[in-house]
């Protein structure tokens, strides 16, 4: 249940960090420095799905980290180049921290987010299905368990 639960943490952390960037402006440094927190957080993820696919124990599970296996790369590979967007705009600024909010009106920030996005939220809901899925057979092997020793 481990692995679950860490991909779980994986999956959602680059998301909710969004929200604590946000909070403190819209500049290049906040701006890359979520990219980057992102990577480390995804990267990791993309590893451990690859590792548990062939491992998994129910269809169900094989099915959703098959799912998986290209929902989190997608959004790695998502991540790499909304970080070159923002690492090619500090560059045009001079290597100054400047604000970048416009870098959500047009451009290829946005059409990268637009792919990027939609595969961090579905990793995100499969990881939640995938957790659910853990449960619901540890919880199925606890009674089988204990019904055995009853009778």
């Amino acid at each position: 249940m481990s692995r679950p639960l860490t991909l779980l943490a994986l999956g959602w952390a680059p998301f909710l960090s969004i929200f604590v960037f946000a909070s403190q402006g819209d500049t290049s440094a906040l701006h890359i420095s979520s990219h980057l927190l992102a990577l480390a957080l995804l990267v990791p993820a993309t590893v451990l799905v690859w590792r548990m696919r062939p491992e998994a124990p129910t269809a169900a599970s094989r099915w959703i980290l098959s799912l998986m296996s290209a929902t989190v790369p997608i959004a790695v590979l998502g991540h790499v180049g909304e970080l070159a967007v923002a690492i090619q705009r500090l560059a045009r600024d001079g290597w100054v921290n400047r604000d970048t909010a416009d870098i959500w009106e047009q451009g290829p920030h946005v059409t990268i987010s637009n792919v990027t996005i939609p595969a961090l939220m579905l990793s995100m809901l499969l990881t939640a299905a995938l957790v659910v899925v853990s449960l619901r057979r540890r919880g199925s092997v606890t009674a089988d368990r204990e019904a055995s020793r009853v009778g």
